[in-house]
Parts: C-alpha cells; sequence; structure tokens
C-alpha cells in the first residue's frame, strides 16, 4: 500500500524554472520539485523565506497527461521615466532603458501527480490543498491552474494513478509517460538530472537530482478536456457533481 494524495496540475500557461542563463529564463516539460514545495507551502500560507523541510519529504510521481508545447515569451520591463508607470531603481529613480529578458512557457500541458511521505507532512498539504490561504500558480504567478489541484486522497495513490481518467482528447491512444524521483523499480538507472532539489535550510538553493522517466501503457482511459474530463474523474472518485454536462 502507497498511501498518499493524487494532485491535478493543468492550465493555459506553466513555467517550472530551469537553470537561468543571464537574461534567458527556461523551463522544464514537467513541475519541479522546487515548485511544487513552494506551492503546497503557498497555499499553507507560508512566507518566502519559511522552513520547509517538512515539505521537503514529500515524494512525486508524475504521469504526463498532455506534454505541451513551448512557448517564448520576449519580455521587457521598466524603460518609462513616468513617476507613477515608471520602473522605481533603488534610488528612487526611474530606468533609462528596459529589463530584457526570453522567458519560456509551458502551454496546453496536464500533469497527474501521486503524492507520498510521511503522515503528518500529508495532511499538511492535504488541509493546504483545500483550503489555500493564498492563491496557488503553476510555477509562475502569472499562471493560475484551471482545475482544482487536490483530486482526492488515496490508500493506494500509486495504483490509482494508473486508473484515474487522463486528460487528454479522448481519440489520444498509445502509452503515457511517467516522471519518477526514485527508481520505479531496484537497480533500474535514472534516465536524467534536475536542478531542482531545495538545500534545507538555504533559502533560494537548488542541488541536482536523478530522474527516472518510462513510458508505460495503463488501464486508465483518455476522458477529453474541460468540462469532460471534470466529470469523468468526479463519476470515477464517485464525487458528486453539478457542473453540466458536455454534450460533445
Amino acid at each position: 500500500m502507497n498511501p498518499g494524495l493524487l494532485l491535478h496540475l493543468s492550465g493555459p500557461l506553466q513555467a517550472w524554472g530551469a537553470p537561468a542563463q543571464a537574461n534567458v529564463r527556461p523551463t522544464y516539460r514537467t513541475p519541479t520539485r522546487s515548485a511544487l514545495t513552494g506551492m503546497i507551502a503557498c497555499c499553507a500560507g507560508r512566507e518566502r523565506d519559511a522552513d520547509n523541510t517538512d515539505l521537503t519529504q514529500l515524494s512525486y510521481t508524475i504521469r504526463i497527461d498532455r506534454p505541451g508545447s513551448i512557448l517564448t515569451d520576449f519580455h521587457t520591463t521598466g524603460a518609462n521615466h513616468d513617476p507613477y508607470f515608471g520602473l522605481t531603481t533603488a534610488d528612487g529613480g526611474t530606468r533609462d532603458a528596459p529589463i530584457i529578458s526570453t522567458r519560456y512557457y509551458l502551454t496546453d500541458a496536464a500533469f497527474t501527480l501521486a503524492v507520498t511521505g510521511p503522515t503528518y507532512t500529508l495532511d499538511t498539504a492535504e488541509q493546504a490543498l483545500a483550503n489555500p490561504v493564498w492563491a496557488p500558480y503553476l510555477g509562475r504567478r502569472s499562471c493560475p491552474p484551471d482545475t482544482p489541484l487536490l483530486l482526492t486522497r488515496s490508500q493506494n495513490v500509486l495504483d490509482d494513478l494508473d486508473h484515474i481518467p487522463l486528460h487528454r482528447p479522448t481519440h489520444t491512444t498509445g502509452p503515457v509517460t511517467y516522471l519518477y524521483d526514485r527508481p520505479p523499480t531496484p537497480d533500474t538507472p535514472s534516465t536524467g538530472q534536475h536542478h531542482d532539489q531545495p538545500v534545507p535550510g538555504r533559502h533560494q538553493t537548488w542541488t541536482s537530482r536523478p530522474v527516472w522517466e518510462q513510458q508505460r501503457t495503463i488501464p486508465a482511459p483518455s476522458a477529453g478536456l474541460g468540462t469532460r474530463w471534470l466529470n469523468a474523474v468526479a463519476d470515477h472518485l464517485n464525487i458528486p457533481t453539478t457542473a453540466a454536462k458536455d454534450p460533445q
């Protein structure tokens, strides 16, 4: 048995920050441990410099329902001498030239996550996600979720991850990609690394960790998008719903 939480992350835009290079802000193609820790801490109402050592004990298995596409944003800020609309500098003046950066976002992606860990930490995360103090976001504040984050608590969350409906068009078939932060089977070699492991006690500091990616065929059906998917999940979890049924 693997007790834990089932989460779902989808939205028009997501941004899972990979290591930045000067003014280039890339994104990973899947949610990062640092962002997930921050998201739960945000829902719990913790300040940015809070000690989240308890949350770093959580483990995430990510099912990629829709991989999405990369969107590039040529981003400019400031360079306006207007006292009300200009970007104020530290000395109280305004900036002569704009701050220019290239930012990458993930569009049209959807992920379902199995979260496991100590019972008391799962309790904290469940309470925070069910009753967020501050509005959650998917990596950046400009990226709100378009579905509930918390789906359910389960006594066998890894098995449920294979059965809960996929958030993708009904005509989509084929294997589903899983990303693990622990070996899915003993002695399985890692397939890559992510630089997103928060360092306990050191704010805004991360280290690298191994990841394991696998293609799997699972029994979960493709349930469509939007309302169709929400209704399929509610039916699967036996949750009463008053959402309108999609005639399509």
